[in-house]
């Protein structure tokens, strides 16, 4: 009835609330889920409470003052600020780095470097040592630098690959590719070497081309020495002033024929100091001989009452024939003295 307010009872009241299924029956009802925090708030929050327990210091529950958050803001954005200039600053060095790099080019190799300076060192000391019109035969780098240092095309041979050396007289430059492709040759036709330079592998000897074979060239170098040491003997005995070094290499029959016949044409018109023979060549092997002297004394006497030989000298040296005329170059010698410096090319003979 209307008016009747006790509670109800049954089975069907006592059982939980159902929902229809689809074959008529009920079904439970799901609760709903709750929603999920952001990754971006989880990782705020996770912050806020480290700034509050690690760098405010402040217990959880606790409330932390504006200013004191002001501050923390402030110093946070000053730590960002440093580290983005510390990682600009590094990409900038190493950018710079990068162009530094590319400006200055690939590293010099120091093998290649070495073997350029010891070519044209041969090829500087060719062109101002070797008599006008002597025949050279290089390879084709070897005859750009001798070219390059002046040296006449029609002086250069380039020994061409699987050539063989040539049959007339001359030099051979002896580089590493012209001694790989000669062999033995080159130690039988130019058996004597009267410059070298540099070391190892890359060496490189000038020599001198003969006609003959080796044996008949150490025959003949022999003689050649022995005839220089007697002629040396005899220039001593005529009055020759030599002492030291220069001395014993007179007497060993080093010094040059053409120098020789010249110290005897200049002692028969004067007194003739010898100061030193040079020029045997770097790396020079026997019987190169020595190709120059420089001749000492020229002025003597003291103060006012000074006798020169100097202009007679220069004169007498000047009119030399060819193969007798040398190079003649006036040097400073120690003390102020004037000294002649007497220098003939090569090859020369003994």
């Amino acid at each position: 009835m209307p008016g009747d307010n006790s509670p109800l009872s049954g089975s069907g009241l006592e059982s939980p609330a159902r929902s229809a299924g689809p074959a008529g029956g009920t079904t439970p009802a799901r609760p709903k889920a709750a929603a999920q925090p952001s990754l971006a708030r989880v990782a705020g929050t996770t912050l806020h409470l480290w700034l509050r327990r690690r760098v405010l210091r402040v217990p959880d529950g606790s409330r932390v003052s504006p200013a004191r958050w002001a501050v923390l803001a402030v110093a946070v954005l000053v730590v960002a600020g440093a580290a983005a200039g510390l990682t600009v600053g590094l990409a900038g060095s190493r950018a710079a780095a990068v162009a530094r790099h590319h400006l200055a080019g690939p590293k010099p190799d120091p093998a290649r470097t070495q073997l350029i300076a010891t070519e044209q060192a041969a090829a500087a000391w060719i062109a101002t040592q070797v008599e006008t019109g002597t025949a050279v035969t290089c390879d084709s780098a070897m005859c750009g630098y001798l070219a390059s240092a002046g040296l006449p095309a029609a002086q250069l041979t380039a020994l061409a690959p699987g050539a063989s050396l040539p049959a007339a007289a001359g030099l051979v430059v002896a580089t590493a590719t012209v001694r790989g492709q000669t062999g033995a040759q080159l130690t039988g036709r130019a058996p004597e070497v009267i410059a070298a330079f540099g070391t190892g592998p890359d060496a490189i000897q000038v020599r001198v081309l003969t006609g003959g074979t080796p044996s008949a060239f150490l025959a003949t170098a022999r003689q050649e020495v022995a005839a220089s040491a007697a002629a040396g003997r005899q220039l001593i005995h005529r009055g020759l002033h030599v002492g030291g070094a220069a001395e014993r290499e007179l007497l060993a029959g080093r010094v040059d024929a053409r120098l020789l016949v010249v110290l005897s044409r200049l002692l028969a018109a004067h007194p003739v100091y010898v100061a030193g023979f040079g020029d045997g060549g770097p790396g020079a092997s026997w019987p190169t001989p020595l190709r120059s002297v420089t001749i000492d004394r020229l002025v003597s006497g003291r103060g006012k009452h000074r006798v020169s030989d100097l202009t007679a000298v220069l004169k007498l040296l000047g009119g030399q024939p060819a193969p007798y005329r040398a190079k003649v170059t006036q040097v400073q010698l120690s003390g102020s003295r004037t000294g002649v410096l007497v220098q003939f090319p090569a090859p020369g003979s003994p």
